[in-house]
């Protein structure tokens, strides 16, 4: 169908922007840069009017602007709740921009902000405009599905065995070398009671190797079935507990604590670890070139509805900048360090926090060194039976 913009001369085929549109599924390296490119598509439509294409983010209400086009406005930060259960447009109250959702799949997964609200009226009219907004959420919904495949990849490489085979392998090396010295003596001298001691030192060194091969064992189980409530005492335990070997290698002391309280937060757990390790690479980051290089992980409490896992590192202290947006990750092979894991990229953490109801917040001093805090909602459970509540943390661990 032909269509008449701006009531110019040009005509512009609606299957011509749709191919516009599926095309962006091609040529976007990034959301940010398949948002631009969208709204490029979509300039027979705008007609050269002030919009944006914004992004649902995780926790449900908020907006988290994509790319933009005409002169710079104050967008919408939430959608309204009568907006967010339909299919059509409406004013946003506090701004007076048009809204027009952009759903996919049975929900809203962004929408298309026009900031004169009366053009845009006029401009919904056309029959083939819904059409084309079908096409723009799906393509949007396939930009954010593969963006989170790749953080979803970048999760498994960060936890997986060959990041930190080389560490692993050390300290698997050392009792087992042990092990072999201890033996080659026993040949060597035939004392019986020397003989006792040397056969429990040997076990204990193969000890060692189990515990650490039972870790690794442990770290990589499948567990999402434990995925809904899960204990954070434990949790952050079980992570550092693996992710300490190599942090330790580095000469980084690492340092945890808990609470010998049930600490139960909803989230995915695979989603919750990630964030966790990434926090830990921006700590481990940050302290190395520093003389007492050291990490402390506390589990805090935050009054009867938070809690949070602060992570402190000994670097200089000095507090980044967090962008509030969806995680912008290329959409090709992630560039990672000379030691095969991701630089740490705290915006993902903050993306991942949100989507469980929490938050990132992050604190410095040159004495103390920079703070992050995960913070996420107590969750709220029915009565618990006494024989029902699960074994507690110690006070205080070190790993």
């Amino acid at each position: 169908m032909p269509i008449l913009i701006g009531m110019t001369a040009t005509a512009v085929s609606s299957a011509e922007i749709e191919a516009a549109l599926l095309g962006v599924l091609l040529d976007a390296d990034t959301m940010r840069s398949g948002a631009d490119r969208l709204l490029l598509a979509l300039a027979p439509v705008l007609d050269d009017a002030d919009a944006a294409l914004v992004l649902r983010d995780r926790d449900g209400v908020s907006l988290l602007p994509l790319a933009e086009t005409g002169v710079p406005q104050r967008w919408p930060e939430r959608i309204d709740p009568h907006l967010a259960g339909g299919a059509a447009p409406g004013v946003d109250r506090a701004t007076g921009v048009m809204v027009v959702p952009l759903r996919a799949h049975g929900r809203m997964v962004g929408a298309l902000l026009l900031a004169d609200a009366k053009r845009a009226v006029m401009q919904l009219r056309e029959s083939w405009i819904p059409v084309v907004l079908d096409t723009t959420a799906a393509v949007l919904h396939a930009i954010a599905s593969r963006t989170d495949a790749e953080l979803g990849r970048r999760a498994n490489k960060l936890r997986s065995v060959n990041a930190i085979a080389d560490s692993m392998a050390h300290q698997m090396a050392n009792p087992l070398t042990g092990a072999s010295a201890i033996a080659e003596l026993l040949i060597a001298e035939l004392p019986e009671e020397r003989h006792k001691d040397s056969v429990r030192h040997i076990h204990m060194e193969l000890r060692r190797a189990f515990v650490v091969l039972n870790d690794m064992l442990d770290f990589h189980r499948d567990t999402r079935a434990q995925d809904g409530v899960l204990d954070v005492n434990p949790f952050v335990e079980r992570v550092l507990r693996f992710r300490g070997y190599a942090i330790r290698e580095q000469g980084i002391a690492l340092e945890l604590e808990t609470l010998p309280e049930f600490m139960p937060v909803r989230a995915d757990m695979r989603g919750l670890e990630h964030a966790l390790l990434v926090a830990l690479r921006y700590a481990e980051l940050r302290s190395h070139g520093t003389i007492n290089r050291c990490i402390a992980v506390r589990v805090r409490a935050r009054g009867e509805s938070e809690f949070c896992i602060e992570i402190t590192d000994s670097g200089p202290g000095d507090v980044p900048e967090i962008e509030n947006s969806y995680p912008d990750l290329p959409l090709t092979h992630a560039d990672f360090g000379d030691d095969g894991l991701p630089e740490a990229d705290l915006g993902v953490v903050n993306s991942i926090l949100r989507g469980c109801g929490g938050r990132l917040e992050v604190s410095g001093s040159k004495t103390v060194g920079t703070t992050l805090s995960l913070v996420m909602p107590r969750a709220l459970l029915p009565h618990r039976s006494p024989q029902a509540t699960p074994p507690t943390s110690s006070d205080r661990a070190f790993v």
